[in-house]
């Protein structure tokens, strides 16, 4: 009858080299997988609407940061006016009011102005 090989329970030397092989592995998958994300990241940073020697300088947080404040942003600015504005009334903004009248001024502010004046 051949001879057995040891389990490796009973090699420890075996279990040791296994256990230090997986470690490897692992090792090696954590380094890749943290190469992939940063290169995502910095792919990322570079797509926010800022100079390359400040995206280039940034750290992960911060992209994500800034990347969510400039979403919100877009997104704000692509609605156009908000709706607190489209309930009042008079011209909207951004548009122009000459040749319109304005209120008149208060009395009180005219009786002040002319005293400071001198008129």
């Amino acid at each position: 009858m051949a001879p057995t090989k040891p389990s490796i329970q009973q090699d420890p030397t075996r279990r040791e080299r296994l256990q230090a092989l997986r470690k490897e592995k692992s090792r090696d998958a954590a380094r890749s997988r943290r190469g992939k994300e940063n290169f995502e990241f910095y792919e990322l940073a570079k797509m926010l609407p800022l100079p390359g020697a400040i995206t280039s300088q940034l750290d992960k947080a911060s992209i994500i940061r800034l990347t969510i404040s400039y979403l919100k942003m877009r997104d704000f600015a692509n609605q156009g006016d908000p709706p607190w504005n489209l309930r009042m009334e008079g011209p909207p903004p951004n548009t122009s009011v000459k040749g319109k009248l304005h209120s008149p001024p208060n009395p009180q502010f005219s009786s002040v102005q002319s005293t400071d004046v001198g008129s």
